[in-house]
């Protein structure tokens, strides 16, 4: 689905796909002998992590933020940011204990459909977004970005390149709705979730949990036969 963006200032980095974060740790223990489970052999968990648009904080002035016992923040360098965006309130305090960071980006979404905000995944230590439904399909501003403020004395340090959050393209949420199966739609998954249990005791076992679990490469294997067959490739 198309996003079409605009930027503040020119040299702000374009939108990028979203990249999962896979912890030096986890890699270790993903190439082990045999295997450990991790995050990153879960298809689902990296589809998760890279569905969407990554926003940055493209500004070229770097800039920390303080949180302070009165619940607000303290920004250093705010207006040698002023100065480099001609915007005076990049940062400022929102609702109680949140602040907010105009990042510089203005989107558009076709009618119909919004932008979903989510945390980014691998955003600055202690930074957060909150997740939002922004009605990107006729909101004419830039986007405004709400973050939780930092426990007094933590500092949040920003500078350019740094992930702020993800946006995701989604329908309308009042155009979806949620009914129950009909008997015929029961049967039918019922039959399908009996041909996948079948098929997963031949499946060769890639990894182990550490409850001692065993898991396999069916929902990959699934997967791929449903994007180049159809449904009808899963059956």
């Amino acid at each position: 689905m198309l996003l079409k963006f605009a930027k503040s200032v020119p040299y702000l980095p374009d939108p990028a796909r979203s990249r999962p974060h896979i912890a030096a740790a986890d890699k270790e223990r993903g190439s082990a002998n045999p295997p450990h489970a991790v995050p990153y052999h879960c298809k689902p968990w990296v589809d998760g992590q890279t569905v969407g648009w990554t926003l940055f904080y493209g500004f070229l002035t770097p800039i920390t933020i303080t949180g302070q016992t009165n619940g607000t923040v303290e920004v250093t360098n705010l207006e040698m940011l002023a100065q480099e965006t001609q915007q005076p309130h990049i940062v400022s305090p929102f609702a109680q204990g949140h602040f907010g960071i105009g990042c510089g980006y203005t989107l558009q979404t076709p009618p119909g459909f919004v932008s979903l905000v989510m945390p980014a995944t691998r955003p600055p230590a202690g930074l957060s977004a909150l997740t939002a439904v922004i009605e990107t399909d006729w909101y004419p501003r830039q986007l405004f970005l709400v973050f939780p403020i930092p426990p007094p004395g933590m500092q949040i340090f920003l500078d350019r390149g740094m992930e702020l959050a993800r946006v995701v393209v989604i329908p309308r949420p009042e155009q979806g709705e949620a009914r129950p199966f009909t008997a015929d739609e029961q049967a039918e998954f019922n039959k399908r979730q009996q041909q996948y249990l079948e098929e997963e005791k031949t499946t060769p076992t890639r990894w182990t949990s550490a409850s001692g679990d065993q898991f396999t490469h069916l929902y990959k294997q699934w997967s791929a036969r449903f994007k180049s067959g159809g449904e009808e490739g899963s059956r």
